[in-house]
């Protein structure tokens, strides 16, 4: 891996914006235009490589688990589109069962649209940390420290983790598209 190769992968990443709540689109979406925003908002991160980040399949699963609400006339609105998200991300450190159980923490501690723009600023906070600053000790960005703000910090963490890692064997050619993931 070349400094310069290393330099790019580590811009992009700090480049990285989660889109906010009130960035996602306010009109409801089909699901194969879910599918599609997704895929944008989390290409940055994940690339072309490896196992799809979601599927039809996959957004009918978590209806049916109830992560997300069942679409209305097959439609998805802002906070369903809101909660895949945190799903796609979540999901790769993460099971099913604990993704359900941080999205209920978070929503029970506040509203959706502020729970979810915290825990992007988190991992936003996260990712710059992991891959640039490598310092740990950013305070919170909670206007109230908690148990459950750290718990999303944590978790925030630990995806930014998991994709230093990833990103970094991935540029030195240890993994390939199929196991990137």
């Amino acid at each position: 891996m070349s400094d310069t190769e290393r330099n790019k992968m580590v811009e992009q990443v700090l480049a990285y914006r989660c889109p906010r709540y009130n960035q996602l689109p306010e009109i409801p979406l089909y699901r194969d235009q879910v599918m599609d925003e997704l895929i944008r908002y989390t290409k940055p991160l994940f690339g072309d490589y490896g196992d799809p980040v979601i599927t039809t399949a996959m957004i009918n699963n978590y209806v049916k688990q109830k992560l997300i609400a069942p679409p209305v006339k097959k439609r998805y609105d802002r906070e369903q589109l809101a909660r895949l998200y945190c799903i796609c991300l979540l999901k790769q450190v993460c099971s099913i069962a604990e993704v359900r159980s941080l999205l209920e923490v978070q929503t029970r501690s506040y509203p959706f649209p502020v729970a979810y723009d915290y825990f992007c600023t988190e991992l936003e906070k996260a990712l710059q940390a992991t891959f640039e600053t490598r310092d740990f000790s950013a305070p919170s960005s909670a206007q109230k420290i908690t148990p459950e703000s750290e718990l999303v910090r944590s978790t925030a963490l630990c995806f930014a983790n998991k994709m230093y890692t990833v990103k970094f064997l991935e540029l030195a050619g240890y993994l390939n598209n199929s196991a990137a993931k």
